[in-house]
């Protein structure tokens, strides 16, 4: 079973009224301009939780230090004063370019998701109760384990799902903030301890001190296992801190995997420079292509039909193709590396993407969210080409994860919503 616990949260000064200038996105989700726009402001929490593009990582991690002392000075940051579990809420709604990636049953206008935030104890990945389905640059874990060494903080929470069909732990929820979702009313006797807005989100939290409550939480998650969504990285690293003498446990967001209001998206790839006429040799031999339109891009992609049904689309700055998979190809792949589900993806990278890469890939490889996004970065900023992917669907990520017990090329599944820095932490330094 998976170990949770209680804990002391660590959040921006309640007393404060600035403190949706304060928080900003993941730190894994911020491009150099997004970054010029919250460091901006001197107490954003950007400055001890996102590494600017060109600064070396040693130098990052002194001044995160520096940045996260002042603020505890300045009594920006409180740690709060009795162990409690903490509901946290994002209330949000989604583009028409998003929504237009999605199944039409899981669309509405707005979505509201709940998580328990809760210490849990580490283990290793893939080896008892806490599953990963994404690969990790070791790089960037090592960025991660530095910071949270060097700061004694979690920054924010990984974030994982758990199975949980009668939803019990959502009705808790919903029963002790007397509301029910996506209708949002505030109970005087229920006041959040965080209320702010990011980028037309809304992220709330609330303090669970109630002893039965968080028991009852507790009985309920004591049989269960929990798979990462987001924070791949950061688990690694906190599991590496640990075995090295560091805290015992993390901080962790857990959501219901059949929770309405969790999106499962693609990330979409930008190649910033390959061989072309490789690729397009690559592509000749394993794929059926078809011009297409941009719009009618995922139409074309959700008309695939089965696992074997491999289809990608790509932009090359003057046209969009639609890949179609040889169906023998793609049965040879999955015999050979015995999977089934995520085969676009794998095809993409092992066919088409790493053997014509010129470059790290880290360096040489953009994810985007946005079709239009990827399309620009084409047009406009020196990429060579883009490829596009559906969305998959969680119960195929679990099957990953459980089943096959493989890991998917890094940023195969976007997530939504996403917590954001700065609402929810949790210092360890002095334990």
């Amino acid at each position: 079973m998976v170990i949770i616990k209680p804990f002391k949260a660590t959040v921006l000064n309640p007393k404060r009224e600035d403190r949706a200038e304060l928080i900003c996105p993941v730190y894994d989700t911020i491009d150099a301009s997004r970054y010029d726009k919250y460091s901006a402001v001197k107490h954003n929490v950007i400055h001890f939780t996102t590494r600017r593009e060109g600064v070396k990582e040693q130098d990052f991690v002194a001044n995160a230090k520096k940045s996260l002392e002042r603020l505890f000075n300045d009594g920006i940051l409180k740690e709060c004063k009795k162990n409690a579990f903490y509901i946290y809420g994002i209330r949000y709604r989604i583009s028409d370019e998003i929504m237009e990636q999605i199944p039409e049953e899981d669309r509405r206008e707005t979505y509201f998701v709940f998580g328990l935030i809760a210490l849990v104890k580490l283990e290793k990945l893939n080896e008892q109760h806490i599953l990963g389905h994404e690969k990790t640059f070791d790089s960037n874990m090592r960025e991660r384990y530095n910071l949270m060494k060097e700061c004694g903080m979690n920054f924010s929470p990984v974030v994982a799902e758990y199975n949980m069909p009668d939803h019990d732990i959502n009705r808790i929820f919903e029963q002790y903030l007397g509301f029910r979702r996506p209708d949002l009313k505030l109970n005087a006797n229920r006041k959040p301890i965080v209320d702010v807005m990011l980028d037309g989100c809304r992220h709330l939290l609330w303090e669970v001190s109630d002893n039965e409550v968080m028991a009852k939480i507790q009985q309920l998650m004591s049989d269960k296992n929990v798979m990462i969504l987001d924070g791949h990285h950061r688990y690694t690293a906190s599991y590496q801190l640990c075995k090295d003498g560091g805290t015992a446990d993390t901080l962790m967001m857990l959501v219901e995997g059949g929770d309405r209001a969790l999106l499962l998206l693609p990330w979409h790839r930008c190649v910033k420079e390959c061989r072309m006429s490789e690729l397009w040799a690559k592509i000749e031999a394993n794929f059926v292509v078809e011009r297409c339109d941009e719009c009618n891009v995922y139409k074309k992609l959700n008309e695939r039909t089965s696992d074997f049904d491999v289809r990608l689309c790509m932009y090359d700055g003057e046209q969009f193709y639609l890949l179609r998979a040889y169906e023998r190809r793609i049965r040879e792949l999955s015999e050979a590396r015995g999977e089934r589900i995520g085969l676009d993806v794998i095809s993409l990278h092992e066919w088409l993407i790493d053997p014509t890469l010129i470059g790290k890939p880290e360096e040489s490889i953009v994810f985007t969210a946005s079709p239009r996004d990827a399309i620009e970065k084409v047009d406009t900023s020196g990429y060579r080409v883009a490829f596009f992917l559906k969305p998959l669907r969680i119960a195929d990520v679990e099957h990953k994860a459980q089943v096959e017990q493989k890991g998917f090329p890094q940023k195969s599944t976007l997530f939504l919503p996403k917590v954001a820095e700065g609402v929810v932490l949790r210092k360890f330094g002095e334990e």
